[in-house]
C-alpha cells in the first residue's frame, strides 16, 4: 500500500478527476455505485486528514482518503480508511465512459458476493465461510458470474454457489457440479460434501428438474431460493413445477417424386452438401451447413436469402448451383453445426451401426433453456430404442448438461406415448433413451467426464469422437462409454 498521500495534494487530485467526469460516482467493494450528485457529497479536510462523506435517500458513507493507488481513463482508485475498520479501496468513475464498463459489472459481481456471503451466514450459524470468491478461475474451468463458497464445520464441508439473475440459471449448474467436484476431491480427510445451489426467487425451475437425474457421485443437494432483499429460504426441489417441454411439430414423411429423389441421390454425391429432412417434410439442402436449397411438397426452392421457385425442367440448375459453393474456402464459421449435422447424418452407419440410418429427427422438441447452440438429433435402433444424439464442433464445458435437458424431455415425452407417430412402423421400447455426445474428439472439455459422473445411472451415454478434420472425411477415433478416460499408449490417462 503507498504511504499516505500529501491531503491538499490528494484533494486536487481527486477535485480535477471529479470535474473531468461526466457522471461520477464512487464505488466501494461488496458495494453498488454511488452517484456523485452536487450538493449530496463533500470532501474536506479535517484535522490533517481528507475525508469523504456521500449521502442519498437510503444511505450515508463516510471515509477517509490517504493516497491514489492507480488513475486510468475514467476511473481512479484510491486507498482509504475505513471508520473503525481496516484500509481498503473507492474507486472514483466515470459512468458515462466505456472503459468504466467492467469496473462497474465487477462492482455488481463484489456486491453480490458480499450479498452470497451473509446468506450463508443466516442459512448456516455455527459455520465457517472458509472461502468465498466471484473470481475467474480458467485453470478449474470457473466462472466470475457465479460466487461460490467453501463452507465448513467439523468433517462436513458445503461446497456452495449463486445465481445472480433469472437469466443466467442455464449455465449456473455445470460450473457447480464442477466447484463440488474440486472441493470435494481437495478433501483432506473423507467426509461428506454437499452441494448448495442458491437461485433467485423466480428461477429454480430448470435446476430442479436437472437435479433429478444427477444422482451419482454420491451427490447430496440442497436448493434455495432467495428474493431481492437477500433473504434465502430452502425449498424443496420436487415443489418447482412441471417440465416445460413440447413437441415442435407433427411428422410428416417428404412425399418424394421420382425426379425429386434422383436429384437428392445427385446432390448427396457431390462433396459437402447434405440433405436433411425436416418433420414438416420439407427437406433442407446443405452445402458444408450453408442452406441453399428446399424441397417442400414436390416443389424445388433455390436461393440462400430469397429462395425462387424452380420447374421441374431446371432440377439441373440446383447442382449447378451447389457446384459454384464447392468452389468457396471455407464455409463460415456460424454454419460449422449444420455441417457438421449434414455429415453425421450421412455417416449413420459409421457414427452408431445399431442404430437405422433413417428417418433421423432434428429439432423434436422446443423448450427454453438459454443459447442452445447444440445440434440434436432421436433415431431409433431396429429393436425400438430412441437414441438421443448431441452434436458440438466446438468446446463446450456445458456439453453434458445441455444434452441432460434434452434428453430428460425425450424420456418424459416417452413414458407418455407421444413419440410413436415420429417413427411409423415401428414398435418403440418403454426403456430410458440412449444418450450420445458426437464431437471431434480433441474438442471434449476436459470437465464434460467430471459432470458425467453425476448422471444418474439409468442414462446410458456414451462419447464418440471423430477426426479433427472430418470436414475431408470422416472416420470414428474414440469411443467412451460414461465418464471413461480415454487410453493413451502409456496406459490410461
Amino acid at each position: 500500500m503507498n504511504p499516505p498521500a500529501d491531503p491538499e495534494l490528494l484533494l486536487v487530485a481527486i477535485e480535477t478527476f471529479l470535474t473531468a467526469c461526466r457522471r461520477p460516482a464512487a464505488l466501494e467493494y461488496g458495494e453498488n455505485p454511488i452517484p456523485l450528485t452536487p450538493g449530496y457529497y463533500a470532501l474536506e479536510i479535517r484535522s490533517g486528514r481528507l475525508s469523504i462523506e456521500i449521502w442519498d435517500e437510503t444511505r450515508s458513507v463516510s471515509r477517509r482518503l490517504l493516497s491514489v493507488e492507480r488513475h486510468s481513463t475514467g476511473v481512479l482508485d484510491c486507498v482509504i480508511h475505513k471508520f473503525g475498520g481496516k484500509p481498503s479501496r473507492l474507486t472514483f468513475l466515470d459512468l458515462d465512459r466505456p472503459q468504466t464498463v467492467h469496473r462497474k459489472r465487477m462492482g455488481h459481481r463484489q456486491n453480490f458476493a458480499e450479498q452470497f456471503r451473509r446468506m450463508l451466514q443466516r442459512q448456516f450459524p455455527g459455520w465457517e465461510v472458509e472461502t468465498l470468491s466471484s473470481a475467474l478461475d480458467l485453470q478449474h474451468s470457473l466462472s466470475s458470474v457465479f460466487p461460490r463458497a467453501k463452507v465448513t464445520r467439523g468433517g462436513h464441508i458445503l461446497a456452495a454457489m449463486a445465481c445472480p439473475d433469472p437469466q443466467d440459471e442455464p449455465t449456473l449448474l455445470t460450473f457447480a457440479l464442477i466447484w463440488h467436484h474440486h472441493v470435494r476431491s481437495h478433501r483432506r480427510v473423507q467426509g461428506q460434501t454437499s452441494l448448495c445451489i442458491f437461485l433467485p426467487e423466480t428461477a429454480g425451475n430448470l435446476t430442479a428438474h436437472r437435479l433429478r437425474w444427477l444422482t451419482g457421485e454420491s451427490l447430496s443437494t440442497r436448493l434455495f431460493r432467495f428474493n431481492a432483499h437477500g433473504s434465502a429460504g430452502e425449498v424443496d426441489a420436487r415443489d418447482l413445477g412441471n417440465l416445460e417441454t413440447r413437441l415442435a411439430s407433427l411428422f410428416v414423411a417428404p412425399p418424394l417424386t421420382a425426379e425429386t429423389e434422383a436429384l437428392m441421390n445427385e446432390l448427396k454425391s457431390l462433396d459437402g452438401v447434405g440433405c436433411s429432412p425436416e418433420l414438416g417434410g420439407a427437406i433442407s439442402v446443405r452445402s458444408r451447413g450453408l442452406e441453399f436449397a428446399r424441397l417442400e411438397n414436390g416443389r424445388i426452392l433455390l436461393g440462400i436469402e430469397t429462395k425462387t421457385e424452380l420447374p421441374a425442367s431446371q432440377f439441373s440448375e440446383v447442382t449447378n448451383f451447389a457446384a459454384q459453393l464447392s468452389h468457396l474456402a471455407t464455409a463460415p464459421p456460424q454454419y460449422s453445426e449444420r455441417w457438421f449435422e449434414s455429415v453425421v447424418r450421412s455417416h449413420m452407419p459409421l457414427i452408431e451401426p445399431h442404430l437405422l440410418p433413417h428417418p433421423i429427427h432434428g429439432q423434436v422438441l422446443t423448450f427454453a433453456a438459454g443459447d442452445r447452440d447444440l445440434i440434436d438429433l432421436l433415431a431409433l435402433s431396429p429393436s425400438g430404442r430412441l437414441a438421443v444424439l448431441e452434436l458440438k464442433v466446438a468446446e463446450d464445458p456445458h456439453l453434458p448438461l445441455q444434452a441432460l435437458d434434452y434428453w430428460m424431455r425425450v424420456a418424459w415425452h416417452l413414458q407418455r406415448g407421444e413419440l410413436r407417430q415420429l417413427f411409423p412402423g415401428n414398435v418403440l421400447e418403454n426403456k430410458p433413451p440412449k444418450l450420445l455426445l458426437i464431437a471431434p474428439a480433441m474438442t471434449f472439455h476436459s470437465s464434460n467426464a467430471d459432470l458425467i459422473r453425476y448422471f444418474s445411472p439409468d442414462i446410458e451415454i456414451e462419447r464418440i469422437g471423430v477426426n479433427s478434420d472430418w470436414r475431408k472425411s470422416l472416420r470414428v477415433v474414440l469411443r467412451l462409454k460414461g465418464a471413461e478416460a480415454p487410453i493413451s499408449h502409456g496406459g490410461v490417462q
